[in-house]
């Protein structure tokens, strides 16, 4: 009796395992955290003194923008979704207000992996249509629009894509319908690519895209279920042209969480005051960036830890901005952070103190002869990457004597070397060409004071005197 108790047991045990392995491995993939079992806290970050930080930059930047909307008018990036931190948020967006919308608004997606397959990609169950809401202000016209799809066994195989500038009161066809290919496998992805240039967005607030999805072509596959089948949808993008004029300062942050350094939340957002985020409980580490233009910040493709952001600038951006702060916070509950922002750039000024000969110069092209700077947060590492790009400058001598421009350099911890070539054009023909180097941290102002035509007929040479009060006025005259 005693040994069929312990078979029976026994049996009992091998198939409470199965059981067990059966509910795992049925476990739905991770959802957004307002989905997730997991309670999360309202986290709100405060921007101190933002009107100080931000309106003085809107004014000073707004000539710049103006005047390179122009020559800035092929198709840039606007939206980017990659799915890859099981999020719904865009990776980079031009607008925060940006929303994918999916059974009226309810979120009953998850994630699933994507392509590659090491990142992720959203996957819609019982899905009829699908919306990306596009706020219309900035955008001068729309360019493209690529993504990568595919559906399970029972899933949809035709899609048709449409768009509407009334807020969906009307929907007009982009295309017509389109088919997977009949061999396309069910781990292998579908591009779709849809020009939008017919999109008309004068006076319109909203742009919304739509992808309707259909049975389609099912050939041996099975039966199309519109309640389970599921739809996935990897690397969106949406390219166009933009008002730069229009356009606001940015923030770009990444979360990090403390324990295993894994970035848990990232995003880009128009600048304001404060912004929230929604977090379980834990610590984490923020990084915080602002910058006053619509050329974004150079970051890595993929940030996946603590140690693999850095963040860099173009040289050629004369009046580019960029501020930073960097926090540790604890979630326990409901909380606001208040941040500082610091300025991780020096301003480079020229002060000529010719008499005569000014009014002819046409341009000064300026090349950093020195190393790119890139930031890292919260490593010690420094890649030396070389920026040949030229700054163009040209000045107005009528009514000032000077010229200046921003160096980029992140918050470093001592004086770094800086070293700059400049070519002067009079009359459209190169008269002098010579070097200026000193050694600055970041948020200094370091004047050069000379001559800007000395030496175009006799000596090319000049005398540098360095002020060793760095994080001041630093003066260094030639």
């Amino acid at each position: 009796m005693k040994k069929k108790s312990q078979f029976t047991l026994g049996v009992f045990s091998c198939l409470f395992i199965v059981m067990l392995a059966v509910a795992s491995s049925c476990k739905k993939n991770s959802k957004l955290p307002d989905e997730s079992n997991e309670k999360t806290h309202a986290v709100t970050f405060k921007i101190k003194d933002f009107e100080t930080i931000v309106t003085p930059l809107r004014a000073q930047s707004f000539k710049t923008r103006s005047a390179s909307t122009s020559e800035n008018n092929t198709a840039q990036l606007l939206y980017h979704w990659n799915f890859d931190s099981g999020g719904a948020d865009p990776t980079s967006a031009l607008d925060d207000a940006v929303v994918i919308d999916y059974n009226n608004g309810k979120t009953d997606y998850s994630f699933v992996a994507g392509w590659p397959s090491s990142g992720k990609a959203i996957s819609f169950r019982g899905a009829k249509e699908i919306l990306i809401k596009l706020p219309a202000s900035g955008i001068s016209a729309l360019a493209n629009w690529t993504f990568d799809a595919n559906s399970s066994g029972t899933g949809p195989r035709a899609l048709l894509l449409s768009y509407s500038t009334d807020k969906g009161a009307t929907f007009i066809n982009l295309a017509d319908t389109i088919h997977y290919p009949p061999e396309l496998a069910t781990s292998a992805k579908f591009t779709v690519e849809q020009q939008l240039t017919s999109i008309p967005l004068l006076a319109a607030q909203e742009c919304w895209l739509k992808i309707a999805l259909f049975a389609g072509n099912r050939g041996d596959e099975s039966n199309y279920n519109a309640s389970t089948g599921t739809f996935k949808v990897d690397n969106i993008k949406i390219m166009g042209t933009t008002d730069q004029s229009i356009l606001p300062d940015k923030l770009y942050y990444h979360i990090f969480d403390a324990n295993s350094k894994i970035l848990v939340k990232a995003g880009t957002l128009n600048a304001k005051e404060t912004f929230g985020v929604a977090l379980p409980q834990g610590t984490y580490y923020l990084s915080l960036f602002s910058k006053n233009s619509s050329i974004p910040l150079l970051v890595p493709a993929a940030v996946t830890d603590l140690r693999s952001l850095w963040v860099s600038n173009a040289f050629h951006e004369q009046s580019a901005e960029v501020f930073a702060v960097l926090d540790t916070f604890d979630v326990k509950e409901s909380i606001e952070r208040v941040l500082t922002m610091t300025r991780i750039y020096s301003e480079v000024k020229f002060e000529c103190t010719d008499t005569d000969g000014l009014d002819l110069v046409d341009s000064i092209h300026i090349k950093q002869q020195h190393h790119a700077f890139q930031y890292y947060p919260f490593a010690t590492a420094s890649d030396e990457k070389a920026d040949h790009t030229i700054l163009r400058i040209i000045p107005n001598f009528t009514s000032t004597q000077t010229f200046s421009f921003n160096q980029f350099m992140g918050d470093v911890p001592e004086n770094k070397p800086v070293s700059y070539e400049l070519r002067v054009f009079r009359k459209g023909e190169t008269v002098r060409i010579f070097e200026l180097s000193s050694e600055i941290r970041n948020n200094v102002q370091l004047l050069f004071k000379g001559k800007l035509l000395d030496g175009v007929s006799g000596d090319q040479g000049f005398q540098v005197i360095k002020n060793d009060k760095w994080r001041d006025n630093v003066l260094v005259e030639y």
